[in-house]
């Protein structure tokens, strides 16, 4: 009769085993970057949303219509290829009605940026640079891009203010 209890006992404990195991190398599977989607762009405020806020990842943004701008800036040595989509699609996609976005960034930075700007110059919101992908703790996961060597107006610090990296919300105003 012993034999009888310890074995349910020490299938249990097996079945038990087999699912803790499972369920970490599951959540070791998720957790990999590959599966992250951290990398997320906020967009709320004035927008056509039910759920209040509407969020693109980089892979969004590739699977839009993306663009690329070559420019030099303060930032990058000679002339970089930034890729992106440009910041009037994406108010558009989103439905946006206001007059200002307020930028924010990783590191707390905040700045205003006028909506006329997406409509007057090819201002796109950056998620690559020269090719790979922006890189985290320095520019990730988006950068906002003027296009300042098309238009001189755009190579002074008004501009360059409003050109956040590590952006991570956009609140239509």
């Amino acid at each position: 009769m012993s034999n009888f209890i310890q074995v349910p006992r020490r299938r249990i404990a097996t079945q038990m085993a087999t699912m803790i195991l499972v369920a970490l190398v599951t959540m070791a599977i998720f957790n990999h970057p590959l599966y992250a989607e951290e990398k997320q762009l906020e967009i709320s405020g004035n927008i056509n949303s039910e759920h209040g806020a509407i969020y693109f990842s980089p892979g969004d943004m590739a699977a839009s219509k993306p663009v690329n701008i070559i420019t030099t800036s303060p930032w990058t040595v000679g002339k970089t290829i930034f890729r992106g989509v440009l910041l009037r699609d994406i108010l558009k996609s989103v439905k946006a009605d206001g007059q200002l976005l307020k930028a924010s960034a990783k590191d707390g930075y905040t700045v205003e940026i006028p909506i006329s700007d997406a409509e007057k110059y090819d201002v796109i919101i950056a998620y690559r640079m020269d090719g790979k992908p922006l890189e985290d703790g320095v520019y990730a996961p988006f950068w906002i891009i003027y296009p300042y060597d098309t238009d001189t107006t755009l190579a002074n610090e008004i501009y360059y203010s409003r050109s956040i990296w590590e952006l991570t919300k956009l609140v239509i105003e």
